[in-house]
């Protein structure tokens, strides 16, 4: 991958271009200076997603509980539309950083209380109760 880097002083200046391997996959050539939590992480090879309709749920319950409409929502996100909301409560996308910030300090918690996290070993179990074909419900 190409990265080209142009001054700031000058726009005339011919831009330099650096060549450099990006890797998406981290590289473990460093372990040794990890922490001992880090290195748990590592090796359980287990990362952390965000379920996307859980979270939708928990930020409806929080509009609802703090009294607030989604127009009301829109007005203080000063955003154009409301329709971006409502594709947060539905779980079909996540409010930006910008925007948890700001119904973070709105309703005075903590922007990960906003967020739920993806619960693997209740997914598996539903992934394996589908491909068993049997009747329980999948929620």
């Amino acid at each position: 991958m190409e990265i080209q880097i142009i001054p700031n002083a000058s726009l005339k200046e011919k831009p330099v271009i650096l060549t450099k391997n990006v890797d998406c996959l981290p590289s473990f050539k460093h372990t040794s200076e990890w922490t001992a939590s880090v290195k748990q992480f590592a090796a359980s090879n287990i990362y952390t997603s965000l379920d996307m309709v859980q979270t939708g749920k928990k930020l409806h319950y929080i509009f609802i509980k703090n009294g607030c409409t989604v127009k009301d929502i829109q007005c203080f996100l000063n955003l154009a539309c409301p329709q971006s909301i409502y594709r947060w409560l539905k779980g079909q996308t996540l409010p930006s950083i910008d925007n948890l910030y700001r119904m973070a300090e709105i309703f005075q918690i903590h922007m990960e209380d906003m967020l739920i996290a993806k619960n693997y070993d209740r997914d598996i179990n539903l992934l394996q109760i589908a491909e068993n074909h049997t009747n329980f419900p999948i929620y």
